[in-house]
Parts: structure tokens; C-alpha cells; sequence
């Protein structure tokens, strides 16, 4: 690009202030009447107010939009922690009936424990020889042992409507995610670590354990 030399420069001022002038004039031919003469240092001065003034609100405005910025991330945030919150309402909502049924089932395995211990004492039971000579004490410890048995009967098949199986221990190996050991006896017709006896039968509640089961586990060398 070619550069204006000295007299270039002077002849385009001279022209543009002679345009301000030629302006002028026609200003004061017209029914407005005359107004304040205005030469190129007004000029320049009018446009560097102009240039202070966009830049303040450029300024201002660059301002106000960090403001909206920082007030979009504090609701992103906070919908963000609502989210959280509402999750976590939810799973405590299911959380709750679970927790209930589960000590309802509990309390439903306790009586069945009773009720066991019912059916294997009536089980157990041998009638002296008095008893046998009164039929009649027979026949009422029998149907109360029955009777017994069928409310366990009964129990099973409402705990099973729950999902709720027993854990098949005996004669299996030692597992501690189910199975806790109460005690050790030495069989040497059974491999080591394999369930001897139940002292309390164990359940599930669908796939989790519900009641760990409490077992007799073989160990092998032991002193009679």
C-alpha cells in the first residue's frame, strides 16, 4: 500500500475541512438556524467520548453476561444436588418395605423354630407304660404332635409365597457366606470341613441370605 507524503496529507485535510465548513453553511441556510461550528478537533474528540462509551458497555455487558454465566452454573448445580436428593428419597422409599419385610420374615422363621422344636419333641416322645394304659393321654399327645405339624406345614408354604427357602447345609461344605459354625465334631467317615449338624436351620430370601445357618462341622483328630 502506498504511503500519503506531507502535501497529500495536508490537501485531504484541507478537503474534509472545507466539507465541515460546506456542512456548516448549509446549516445556516436552513430554517433550523445557525449551529455551533464544528472543526475536525471537535470531531475527534466527540469520537474518542463515542469509542469510551462502547467500551464501557462492552465492558458492562461482559459483566452482566459472567453474571449469567456463574447464575447458570449455580443452577446446574443445584438441579444436580435436587437429582441426587430425589434419588436418594427414592431408594430410601424402597429401602423401608424391605426393611420391614424382612424383620417380619425374621419373625415369622422364630415361630417356625418353636413350632420345629414342637414337632421333634412330639416326635420324640415315648409313652411311659401308665401312659399306654390310658389311651386316651395317647391319642391327645398324638393329634396335638399333629396338629403341630401341620401349622409347620403351613408356615412353610406361607414363607415359600414369600420366596423364602431353606439352605440345604447338611452334608455340604462349610460356607461362610451362609453358614456360621457353633461348633466341631470329628467323624472320620466324612471329609474335613463338611456340615455334620444343624443346631439352627438357615434361609433365603429370594437370591440374599436372609438368615445365616448355624452348624456342627467335622474336624478331623480330634480327642475323643
Amino acid at each position: 500500500m502506498r504511503l500519503l507524503d506531507v502535501e497529500e496529507k495536508e490537501r485531504l485535510v484541507e478537503e474534509f475541512r472545507a466539507s465541515l465548513e460546506h456542512w456548516e453553511a448549509d446549516d445556516e441556510d436552513s430554517n433550523e438556524g445557525p449551529g455551533e461550528p464544528v472543526d475536525l478537533r471537535t470531531l475527534l474528540a466527540e469520537m474518542a467520548v463515542l469509542k469510551n462509551e462502547v467500551r464501557l458497555e462492552s465492558r458492562q455487558f461482559k459483566s452482566a453476561l459472567e453474571e449469567l454465566r456463574s447464575f447458570g452454573e449455580t443452577l446446574r448445580e443445584h438441579n444436580e444436588r435436587l437429582t441426587r436428593d430425589l434419588e436418594r428419597a427414592r431408594e430410601q422409599a424402597a429401602v423401608v418395605p424391605r426393611e420391614a419385610e424382612r424383620r417380619l420374615l425374621l419373625g415369622m422363621l422364630d415361630l417356625r423354630d418353636r413350632l420345629q422344636a414342637g414337632v421333634d419333641a412330639a416326635a420324640a416322645r415315648r409313652p411311659s407304660l401308665l401312659a399306654r394304659m390310658v389311651p386316651g393321654d395317647t391319642r391327645f399327645a398324638q393329634s396335638q404332635g399333629l396338629g403341630l405339624t401341620l401349622t409347620l406345614q403351613r408356615l412353610d408354604e406361607l414363607l415359600a409365597t414369600h420366596r423364602v427357602r431353606p439352605i440345604d447345609a447338611l452334608g455340604a461344605r462349610l460356607d461362610p457366606q451362609r453358614m456360621r459354625a457353633v461348633g466341631v465334631e470329628s467323624a472320620q467317615d466324612a471329609p474335613e470341613g463338611i456340615v455334620l449338624r444343624e443346631v439352627r436351620r438357615g434361609f433365603l430370601h429370594g437370591q440374599e441370605l436372609l438368615r445365616a445357618a448355624e452348624v456342627i462341622v467335622n474336624k478331623k483328630g480330634m480327642q475323643a
